[in-house]
């Protein structure tokens, strides 16, 4: 695993877990994905917070401040769809 100079993807996981999500990755596909951790089926791509259009493959493509924007981005994103699909 290649070590970012101030972060890890692990230290990315851990701020999922702590608000409820999963972060993955996929080698193969080359892209991050983030799960509720306790319904699955709500999940969504990690993309640029400030483009929506592009997938993120690499930890270092964004900043440590670059994830949280955009892992809060989708958790909030994902929270509005379930209150829409109740």
């Amino acid at each position: 695993m290649r070590k970012n100079r101030r972060f890890t993807v692990e230290d990315l996981k851990e701020y999922s877990i702590s608000k409820g999500y999963v972060l993955e990755f996929h080698r193969y596909k080359k892209v991050f994905t983030l799960r509720k951790a306790e319904n699955p089926a709500s999940w969504s791509w990690v993309y640029f917070p400030h483009t929506e259009d592009k997938l993120v493959e690499l930890v270092d493509d964004l900043t440590y401040e670059g994830w949280l924007i955009a892992i809060d981005k989708i958790i909030t994103e994902i929270s509005e769809q379930d209150k829409i699909n109740l």
